[in-house]
């Protein structure tokens, strides 16, 4: 790790899930909507082998929490809201903030609770890949969603670039997951967990958050 390596970076954009909270909230979500383990992994492998898109997936879990669940808005966010930050989180962006380092969080996870953890760290730009939409007695009706999710993070996060106005390769990206790949590419300053499996095309690899203050 080189700091001197950073000297270009003016945006460190962040993952959520597994990267700043310790949970994986769409399978407790999925798991408190009435989903059982062998659904979840088997609606996974079905849309990972091209059976079924992304959207259709979200469709039928959306049909599945309205028949098994209580997929109101306040039961929803009550249910993601119950979440662990890894250790460091808090504090590493307050770190890069005090550098003066831009800061983005870019997740595949639900609006609501994105929009929840900006609120509590503070961070100035945000997109998520899934929105909630919910009916006039706040009931789920639909999840909309991106048919590929790690072009749609990258999409958002040069919408992000545009606006602040720097290029997209002033950006590190924090993340562990497959659809953080194409930020990872196209950034060229993918940070990983060691033992990630992005750790082949990542640009830094880390064994915690604190490893940050290392890099930036």
């Amino acid at each position: 790790m080189n700091k001197n390596h950073s000297s270009r970076i003016k945006l460190v954009c962040f993952d959520l899930n597994k990267t700043l909270i310790e949970e994986n909230t769409w399978f407790e979500l999925n798991k408190a909507m009435g989903v059982t383990e062998e659904e979840d992994e088997f609606l996974y492998k079905i849309w990972e082998e091209g059976f079924i898109t992304y959207s259709e997936w979200q469709d039928i879990l959306t049909r599945m929490y309205r028949k098994r669940g209580n997929p109101t808005r306040s039961n929803i966010l009550k249910i993601v809201s119950n979440y662990t930050y890894k250790k460091g989180a808090k504090e590493i962006i307050k770190y890069l903030q005090s550098k003066n380092y831009e800061i983005a969080l870019i997740s595949a996870a639900m609006d609501m609770l994105i929009e929840k953890c900006t609120k509590e760290l503070n961070i100035k730009y945000f997109a998520a890949n899934n929105r909630f939409i919910f009916d006039d007695k706040n009931v789920l009706t639909k999840m909309e969603c991106s048919s590929n999710e790690a072009s749609q993070k990258l999409e958002n996060l040069e919408a992000i670039c545009r606006k602040i106005g720097i290029s997209i390769t002033e950006c590190a990206c924090v993340g562990d997951g497959d659809n953080d790949k194409e930020l990872f590419k196209t950034t060229k300053h993918g940070v990983t967990f060691k033992g990630s499996k992005l750790e082949p095309i990542a640009w830094e690899t880390i064994n915690n958050l604190y490893d940050l203050r290392l890099i930036f």
